[in-house]
């Protein structure tokens, strides 16, 4: 501006031209961001994971069995949630002072939505080769196995919050409730690429399909069983 000459402000062109900067910094950022967040939630998972084995494996030494509900958390008569399982591992002996919730789970609250799930991680147990060994009448509260459990497996939805442990595949269910999957023909072609299907893999994206999934105890036979246990060791 010329001393004492009239003001100059921005023209229609500059303006527009500093807004379409502002919108590509953002639209390169908030991606970056938001896959950032995601990241950071799957090694929380992990984490939590290696945790929990490490409660259920200090459970196995004191009972010889690990925890004998086959349900971590479920849906249970009224909407409400049973999380007889992971009770094991809290009381009336802490082996861990608490069941972390899955960030990746929906709200407790969501009972209306189609294949909602319950905000905690999932668990399944019971005796390899065998199953839980004491299936749930339909509307019925769990009830404890009645043998030991020798094998287990915990899961998150992972990022896409789809529990991808509902399908079927080979004659058998993918449930946690049914772990270790007794009806499912570990050699079975479809079973097998069912089975290579349920984890999460960052390489096909950050936010793909897919759970994240930890197994322990024995490991039945069968190539199904294989990738499930070759992948939690990931």
């Amino acid at each position: 501006m010329r001393p004492g000459g009239p003001s100059r402000g921005f023209t229609l062109i500059e303006l527009l031209i500093v807004v379409a900067i502002i919108a590509i910094l953002a639209a390169i950022a908030v991606p970056n961001f938001l896959e950032a967040q995601v990241r950071a939630k799957v090694s929380r998972v992990k984490n939590d994971l290696r945790s929990l084995a490490t409660a259920q494996e200090a459970y196995y030494l004191d009972w010889n069995s690990y925890t004998k509900y086959d349900r971590g958390d479920s849906w249970g008569p009224g909407g409400s949630i049973i999380y007889e399982g992971w009770k094991q591992l809290t009381t009336p002996v802490a082996y861990t002072t608490s069941i972390p919730l899955d960030p990746f789970g929906l709200s407790r609250t969501n009972l209306a939505t189609a294949n909602a799930s319950p905000p905690m991680y999932e668990l399944g147990t019971g005796a390899a080769g065998v199953g839980p060994s004491a299936p749930q009448a339909s509307g019925t509260p769990d009830r404890p196995m009645m043998r030991a459990a020798d094998t287990w497996m915990i899961n998150s939805n992972g990022p896409d919050k789809l529990d991808d442990t509902d399908g079927s595949a080979g004659g058998g269910s993918f449930t946690e409730w049914n772990w270790p999957w007794a009806d499912v023909n570990p050699e079975n072609q479809a079973a097998i690429r069912k089975a290579a299907d349920l984890f999460y893999d960052p390489t096909n994206g950050t936010v793909s399909a897919g759970d994240i999934l930890r197994a322990g105890g024995m490991k039945p036979g069968g190539t199904v069983f294989q990738i499930v246990y070759g992948w939690s060791a990931k």
